[in-house]
């Protein structure tokens, strides 16, 4: 990674290390072309299947799924490819996979790592709670993330799911995603009052995401039972424009100033991917 990292570099943070926050970044520059590459594809009917975009939820997936170990499992509040490629899976056989019939693929691509995607959230938080009291069950530290959106996390069916997952101390890390430019519903407030833990994070702050993330992995891996990771819009005083919530554009200022990487550095980081997309046939 050479040309990266300044002489000057500050001395890591050993909860977040130098290391780690490039790889984050990585992974969310490159889902974001993903993301860009396919509603292209899309949009000149080259692929059969209609996606859902995952852009200004980079740092909300990357942060809370980067880390996940062989065994877990993610069940994921839309069908898509971005959240296959931050989970490990080649972009190429993602494309590959689009092409494909409709009938052959008829929500996207599924990796090992993600339940089925369902339509009906009530009939899909069923399935990751099952799996979730599977892993409890056959006493296993795997756990379950769960992917809703915050219209997802309200009424009937979340005060349910969020009431039987605290009953049973369920290994089940939901992270609520913010819809359009809504500014949060206090969705982890509301879960505390069912027995869950609920913390409200910025959006697009990757790296406060990351650290809530690991805290509550310890926690849920550790059997005290399920937390609801809000993430929450924050428009910062001083911000302004379309750069203002965009992850992608907050995490290049904090790597800047940091000096864990240059602008050249990051510039390398999209072109490579996108030519590696471009090169790919379907």
């Amino acid at each position: 990674m050479e040309g990266c990292l300044s002489e000057t570099a500050p001395q890591e943070n050993p909860l977040v290390t130098n290391k780690k926050l490039r790889q984050m970044f990585v992974a969310m520059v490159e889902a974001r072309c993903l993301d860009e590459h396919v509603a292209a594809l899309q949009k000149r009917r080259k692929t059969p299947l209609r996606l859902d975009s995952i852009r200004g939820q980079e740092a909300c997936r990357v942060s809370t799924a980067i880390d996940l170990v062989p065994g877990d499992l993610v069940s994921d509040s839309q069908p898509g490819v971005g959240m296959n490629l931050i989970l490990g899976e080649d972009a190429g056989s993602l494309l590959k996979g689009l092409a494909a019939k409709a009938s052959d693929k008829a929500h996207g691509s599924v990796s090992e790592k993600q339940l089925l995607w369902i339509k009906d959230v009530e009939d899909r938080l069923r399935i990751a709670m099952g799996a979730a009291l599977a892993f409890k069950t056959l006493k296993r530290t795997n756990i379950v993330v769960a992917y809703v959106t915050d219209r997802e996390a309200s009424g009937g069916v979340w005060r349910r799911t969020l009431t039987l997952a605290a009953k049973l101390d369920l290994p089940m890390i939901f992270v609520v995603l913010p819809e359009g430019g809504g500014k949060g519903k206090h969705v982890s407030r509301k879960a505390r009052a069912f027995g869950v833990p609920g913390i409200p994070v910025d959006a697009s702050d990757a790296v406060a995401l990351y650290r809530v993330m690991q805290e509550s992995i310890g926690r849920t891996r550790g059997g005290d039972g399920p937390v609801v990771i809000e993430c929450v819009r924050y428009l910062l005083k001083g911000r302004q424009g379309r750069s203002a919530l965009d992850p992608i554009a907050q995490m290049k200022e904090f790597l800047l100033a940091r000096k864990v990487g240059d602008q050249a550095w990051m510039d390398r980081v999209e072109e490579s991917f996108r030519k590696r997309l471009a090169t790919q046939k379907l």
